[in-house]
């Protein structure tokens, strides 16, 4: 889906639609768009800037940080930007960036694509460290299994090889 911002010269202007998981260029290795991103919008000139309001719906699934299962989060947001062209923004050179540059988004063209605001919406509502449940045990960090599935038999406590010598020390002192 993209936004003409020639169109915009005649008034705002309204789209809905679906933007396809394979548009958004996420790694599916880490970020997995289970089905089409809904979204409706509203872009509207303000004086230099454009303004773009809409909320956006999606199904992403994510390995969980402790176990590495797949874990389905739901995305619903609300979101309210504004883009300014490039052509105003001479980019040659080094360029001081200015507090409203950080406000504000840049578009190339006539045209802004709503795949890279879709694509910013998710990942800024995505969580941090996505876990499948609160209780889950991970993977044991010595023999890789997972132990919400199974125990292994691995030792709880193992002491990192460059420091033996410091617990033999320790152990024979006696306070």
């Amino acid at each position: 889906m993209r936004i003409d911002v020639r169109e915009l010269e005649l008034g705002p202007l309204a789209l809905q639609g679906e933007v396809l998981p394979s548009e958004l260029g996420f790694d599916s290795s880490e970020i997995q768009v289970l089905e089409q991103v809904r979204i409706e919008l509203t872009a509207e000139r303000q004086a230099s800037e454009i303004r773009i309001r809409g909320r956006l719906t999606a199904n992403v699934g994510l390995p969980c940080s402790r176990c590495l299962e797949p874990v389905r989060f739901s995305v619903a947001t609300e979101f309210d930007q504004f883009y300014a062209s490039n052509a105003e923004h001479p980019l040659q050179g080094e360029i001081a960036l200015q507090q409203k540059d950080t406000e504000v988004g840049f578009f190339l063209g006539d045209f802004i694509d709503a795949s890279d605001i879709v694509r910013e919406q998710i990942l800024l509502n995505l969580p941090m460290k996505p876990i499948c449940r609160e209780d889950c045990k991970g993977l044991c960090p010595h023999c890789g299994k997972n132990r919400n599935l199974q125990d292994c038999n691995c030792e709880a406590v193992l002491v990192d090889p460059r420091l033996i010598q410091l617990m033999k020390i320790k152990n024979r002192m006696t306070f």
